[in-house]
């Protein structure tokens, strides 16, 4: 009945006020950072130690257009301008009005649109770092729900009630996580809801979501993720916690704990620095990951950030445990 329900508010959007005020306004944008790392990795065999570079980049695409109702149209396409296995990333469309919001297509899940609790102190989210991966020991960015990825879906996020707000997805087959293709099979289908409040406690800003995934697999078994967020501000102080719980398996009574703490400080206009630490273990409590890290940006110029920071990692994999630390430069520019 829910995706009844879902399908026909969608469907009813689409359809209010055919007639578009004026034409479609397109925008492109996006962003370009590049690091550069020194690190030193240390394991049972031998010591090694390397150097570097890596880019995260995105140019993205925005048109939008108003409806003679006053309802909003838009789509957005995301394209990987740094060599990537989805050089499409998320490409939906919306509809925006008193109603909520609907979007169409491959993008990121209620759960992950209504998060709370992402600190940006290195100038990108501390617990999507895409830069880690691959460098010294293993990195997660399970900090998220994140089941469904960019799968095509439909999701509807409701308008702000006294700074609450609900949001349910529907995703049909995440056969292609990546949004690189619409799948077909409609055995493996995933669902998705977030609940946020935003809003001020005296002085202090608060965000506070929970959220939920969860996919079927073709024998109708079912994983999911949790997540629970809390962040609070006050006079240029930050304080963020992150905590997952994943399932392991379709229909496994076992699971993974993701969590991240982060702390920062806006010491001037142009200067912010801060400290944040993640836990990753599984229920068997046999592999355990910790990674920790200080550091901050300087704002250089309009769009233009300068980002630095020292980073540690450890990793025990059944008693053996590998470590790493890594000093990490680097240059964000967006546009």
């Amino acid at each position: 009945m829910k995706n009844v329900l879902l399908g026909s508010a969608a469907a009813a959007a689409l359809m209010i006020a055919p007639a578009v005020a004026g034409p479609v306004a397109i925008t492109v944008g996006g962003y370009h950072n590049t690091m550069f790392y020194g690190s030193q990795d240390f394991d049972s065999n031998s010591d090694a130690s390397s150097m570097n570079i890596d880019q995260d980049a995105e140019i993205i695409v925005k048109g939008k257009a108003k409806l003679d109702s006053g309802i909003e149209v838009g789509l957005q396409v995301q394209f990987e301008s740094a060599q990537n296995s989805d050089q499409v990333d998320e490409h939906y469309i919306y509809v925006k009005g008193d109603f909520g919001k609907v979007t169409i297509g491959s993008e990121n899940s209620a759960a992950r649109m209504l998060e709370a609790g992402h600190d940006k102190y290195l100038g990108y989210s501390q617990i999507e770092d895409n830069f880690l991966a691959g460098l010294g020991v293993g990195y997660t960015q399970a900090v998220h729900t994140k089941l469904t990825g960019d799968a095509p879906k439909l999701t509807y996020v409701s308008p702000k009630f006294g700074g609450l707000q609900v949001g349910y997805s529907m995703t049909p087959s995440i056969e292609n996580t990546k949004g690189d293709d619409f799948g077909v099979e409609d055995d493996l289908p995933g669902t998705s809801y977030g609940v946020r409040y935003k809003g001020k406690v005296g002085p202090a800003k608060v965000a506070v979501s929970v959220g939920s995934e969860s996919v079927d697999n073709a024998a109708g078994d079912s994983k999911e993720d949790s997540s629970t967020r809390l962040q609070v501000s006050m006079n240029g102080v930050k304080f963020s916690y992150n905590d997952l719980e994943r399932d392991t398996g379709y229909g496994a009574a076992t699971s993974d704990t993701h969590n991240n703490i982060a702390l920062s400080y806006k010491v001037s206009k142009k200067l912010v620095v801060g400290l944040d630490m993640q836990t990753d273990e599984d229920d068997a409590g046999d592999t355990t990951y910790e990674h920790s890290r200080i550091g901050g940006t300087y704002k250089l110029g309009s769009g233009v950030k300068l980002t630095f920071s020292t980073n540690t990692a450890e990793e025990t994999d059944s008693g053996t445990t590998e470590e790493s630390s890594y000093t990490a430069v680097g240059l964000l520019m967006k546009f």
